[in-house]
């Protein structure tokens, strides 16, 4: 039988624990909450033990019916699960502190006026490493996944396709939506 979310948590979690555990992870999980999901499981369920691999599942999907950014939703609700509303102030607060401040230090530091044409080049090399980023968890999700020969193939030919297109010059945005339709279309698990 499913296991079922009980209103109350299974385990208190001091708060500063919580803090630094979300704090780690807001600086170094990249991708939202899909693309950080085996680094979510390894952190919360197997290191920690503060999840069971159902509960994790169950926020994750919860998470996606908030109309927010998914991977706040579900640190909000793991901080409340674990620490009641203060918990889910601290995890927010912890998981969003990282990129905040490199966000504050980017515009400070790379505004258009402060660094004029040096910028596209840095523009460039970032859009480089974000659509590598995206290939690399493109790859371990397929790995990952029950398909297999032709559609395994066909997975990986996509995802550097996208790759490519962006790299050629077409938005990540189009070629991205065009990679996900035509996966949709070609790729289906066992």
């Amino acid at each position: 039988m499913a296991e079922q979310l009980s209103p109350t948590p299974a385990k208190r979690v001091s708060l500063v624990s919580l803090g630094l555990v979300f704090l780690h992870l807001g600086a170094t999980t990249f991708g939202g909450m899909w693309g950080a999901m085996q680094r979510l499981e390894d952190e919360l369920v197997r290191r920690r033990a503060w999840l069971s691999s159902e509960e994790q599942k169950a926020l994750m999907v919860a998470a996606t019916l908030i109309p927010a950014p998914k991977f706040l939703a579900f640190g909000g609700m793991v901080g409340f699960r674990l620490g009641g509303w203060l918990g889910s102030i601290v995890s927010l607060s912890a998981l969003l502190a990282p990129p905040s401040i490199l966000a504050v230090a980017g515009v400070a530091l790379l505004s258009p006026e402060v660094i004029g044409e040096a910028m596209v080049p840095v523009q460039r090399t970032v859009g480089i490493a974000i659509i590598g980023l995206l290939f690399a968890n493109a790859y371990v999700q397929l790995i990952a996944s029950k398909v297999r020969g032709l559609q395994w193939v066909t997975g990986v030919a996509i995802a550097g396709a996208v790759a490519g297109a962006t790299l050629m010059g077409v938005p990540l945005i189009v070629s991205g939506i065009a990679g996900f339709a035509i996966g949709a279309l070609l790729i289906r698990e066992a």
